[in-house]
């Protein structure tokens, strides 16, 4: 019977102190609560940002913020639960606003695209016009499309030549260097063009350098032969003394011949 009255006597006594500390815990709860509500803060971009006041706790702002104890913490980077005072938290993040695509161009809002073009002298040949390198006019620009050419621009001075009312699509741009330049970049280009576009595309030229021609070397014309030709009477001669010669050394032979047969009789 006394074993009996200890079990319920410890069993009351627990009923006690676990109301007690409910109790208590409702209270802390409330005033976290009551706390959190007062230094809740909203930010124009969505985000809230608490400011930690004394009593307050992770537990009772995950309450009060309808979160959980674990995304404050992973939000701030905390790697406990213990709160500064004055510390600020990132409750929700900012709102993320999602860009309103933009329709395209309806039927009544749609330009024709105009295509630009020209072409000029390139005297720092980086292929890009700049200020006081002169306009070249005259030069054909021929615009070509998918089916082939289009039109031709003719380059004019102090400004470019465009081709308006072009249909969205892939054009071409080609031209010949004018006499006395060469082109400082490709002469055929492409260029696309979509609806209320306008694009310019120049050709730079580059001035031929003066290159001297060599001067051939004159050939000497063979002098008009005037009186006797010493080259040819040398000749003559030469020959005419080997004759001699010979004819001497056979009369030579001859006598020497007819002494030794006639001492031999």
């Amino acid at each position: 019977m006394r074993r009996i009255n200890g079990w319920l006597l410890g069993g009351g006594l627990g009923l006690i102190l676990i109301a007690l500390a409910g109790s208590r815990l409702v209270r802390l709860e409330g005033s976290a609560l009551a706390q959190a509500q007062a230094t809740a803060t909203p930010r124009p971009d969505g985000s809230i940002v608490h400011t930690v006041q004394p009593g307050d706790t992770l537990f009772g702002l995950a309450l009060l913020y309808g979160t959980t104890v674990e995304k404050i913490k992973a939000m701030n980077g905390l790697e406990s639960d213990l709160l500064v005072v004055g510390q600020e938290l990132l409750i929700r993040p900012p709102e993320v606003l999602v860009p309103t695509p933009t329709a395209p161009p309806g039927p009544e809002d749609r330009r024709p695209g105009v295509l630009c073009t020209g072409a000029f002298e390139d005297r720092n040949r980086d292929d890009a016009k700049a200020d006081g390198e002169p306009w070249i006019a005259g030069v054909p620009i021929y615009l070509i499309d998918g089916r082939g050419w289009k039109a031709t621009l003719i380059s004019e001075a102090g400004q470019v030549v465009c081709a308006r009312d072009l249909e969205p699509g892939t054009y071409f741009l080609a031209l010949e260097s004018p006499a006395g330049y060469q082109p400082s970049g490709p002469t055929r280009r492409e260029v696309w063009l979509s609806w209320n576009t306008e694009a310019t595309v120049l050709f730079g030229f580059q001035p031929l350098s003066a290159s001297t021609a060599p001067t051939p070397t004159p050939i000497p014309a063979p002098a008009a032969s005037t009186g006797v030709d010493l080259t040819r009477l040398g000749e003559g001669l030469a020959l005419g003394a080997g004759f001699l010669a010979l004819l001497l050394v056979g009369i030579a032979i001859g006598y020497f011949v007819g002494q030794r047969s006639a001492r031999s009789r």
